[in-house]
Parts: structure tokens; sequence; C-alpha cells
């Protein structure tokens, strides 16, 4: 079931590219997700539409100010930040990226918010925390990396107290690709491959619940939200499927993957699911 191992490469390869690097610093603003859109809302607000998608967590958390809570993937912090300025959070990140910890770290000193966020270098599948530290945890389209996504919601149960929550957003499939038509998974699977999506191929929008349950949790709402992601999807499709064009026919394709799944995303999004999953563990 899985890789069943931490794909480091493949991680670096997908992040780690001068050219995504590149991306993700000057064109993303260090963000590394999607937006959420309301209804009548301009789609082509991509940053302001990644704000809510933060908001959305933070109100999904629901947690008092100064609660200890995990960000699992945490990047180079954009999300612990907003949690911590926007909600009075205290943020642990883990990332097994060194350059995303780094990048984490700096720019939380340069906005002032080094006291409440801290970023280590960790697989979450194996957290180096005793059990019980946490209030809360998330995960911001990070489990779809997961080689062993059973592994890592039972280590996310394990550092929650009794009555913490836990906050997964992200895509997933809508049902199993064993169940897709060839045609579909053809598309959809070597997307999965080029971006390191382990996760996403072993949970999808019906299993994902009960790989909740099976690890300790009380699921309290499993949100189709994929209305609200679309226009992102469309945006992004629209701003850069010219760009990706040239580049893929006279430059390197493989420098360019995160701008890649940025248009490709649009490609296979009658076959892509995007949930916010609210969990709590009991308490004892």
């Amino acid at each position: 079931m899985g890789a069943q191992e931490l794909d480091l490469a493949g991680l670096r390869r997908v992040y780690g590219r001068p050219g995504s690097r590149l991306f993700y610093t000057r064109v993303a603003r260090n963000a590394r997700h999607w937006g959420w859109t309301e209804p009548g809302q301009s789609k082509w607000r991509l940053w302001r539409a990644q704000r809510q998608l933060e908001d959305v967590l933070g109100r999904k958390l629901a947690l008092p100010a100064d609660a200890r809570v995990l960000d699992a993937g945490s990047g180079a912090g954009v999300v612990a930040r907003a949690m911590a300025d926007r909600f009075g959070l205290a943020i642990t990140g883990v990332d097994v990226l060194d350059f995303h910890v780094a990048e984490a770290r700096r720019l939380s000193t340069r906005t002032g918010l080094a006291q409440r966020t801290s970023f280590t270098w960790g697989d979450y599948h194996q957290l180096p925390f005793p059990d019980g530290t946490f209030d809360g945890a998330y995960s911001m389209e990070t489990l779809v990396h997961s080689y062993d996504p059973p592994r890592a919601l039972a280590e996310f149960h394990r550092v929650l107290r009794p009555g913490g929550r836990l906050v997964l957003l992200g895509p997933m499939s809508t049902v199993p690709l064993d169940e897709m038509a060839p045609r579909e998974r053809a598309l959809l699977e070597p997307y999965l491959d080029a971006m390191v999506m382990t996760g996403a191929k072993i949970y999808h929008a019906r299993n994902l619940p009960q790989l909740l349950t099976e690890a300790g949790f009380e699921v309290e709402e499993a949100l189709d939200a994929t209305p609200y992601y679309l226009p992102t999807t469309e945006a992004v499709h629209a701003y850069f499927w010219l760009p990706w064009a040239v580049l893929r026919r006279f430059g390197d394709p493989a420098r360019w993957l995160n701008l890649r799944s940025t248009v490709e995303m649009y490609d296979v999004r009658e076959y892509v699911a995007w949930y916010v999953h609210t969990a709590v563990k009991p308490q004892e």
C-alpha cells in the first residue's frame, strides 16, 4: 500500500528545482496552496483566494488564542504565519525539505512572528514530539505527498491531546484509481507520479473518512469544497497555459514541474474533488 518510504529525492525535484523555487517565491509569494473563492467573487483575485482558504482553516480549527498547533508539511510557513497572526495560535511546522525550513524561519523572523511560529525538519509519519503535545493539527494540501496515509493519521492522533482537532485540506480523486475508466486513469496517474503525490493514489473521497476513523478520530465534517476551489483552477490555467506551452516547447519541462501542475490540474478537474475534513480526537 503506497511506497512505504520517504521519496526525498522526488520531493526535492518537485519543490527544489530553480524553476519551481522561482515560481513559488516570485509568483505565489511563497504560498504553496490553492485558493477559496466565494460565490460572486472574481476568480482572478488569486492571492485573496489563498488568504480566504487560510481563514477557512482557522475557522475549522476553532481553537482559542495560544493553542498549540502542528503544521504538517509547513513549506515556507505562509499558512503557519497566517494562523499565528490572524488567529493567535502557536504554530510548530515540520517539513522534510531543509530549504523550506530555512525559508520559513527567515520569513517568520522578517515578519516579526518568530515568537509564535517555529519550524523544524521532520517527517510527519514519525513526528519528534511526545504524545498529546498539540491542541490542533492540520495539513494544508500536503497529505497528498504521504507515502503511508494511515501511518501519518495515526501520528497526528498520537501527538494531539484528547479533544484535539485535526483539519485536512486538499485535493483527492473522487473514486479509487482502479475504478476509473482507462482514459481517465491514464490522464491522472502520470500527474500524481510526477508530483510525488503518493498519498493521493491511496486515499480518495470515499475512503478518507474511514481512514480517519481507523486512526482513532471522530469525523466531524467531510466538506466537498470543490465549487470554492474550481475558480482558482480556472484562473491559474488561463494565466499560465501559454507560459507553460512555451517552456515545454523550447525549454526543459522538468525544470518547471510546479508551473506544469497549475496547468495540468485543469485537465484532471473532472476526476478531482477538493475536501475539507475536520476530525476530533475523542476525550479519554
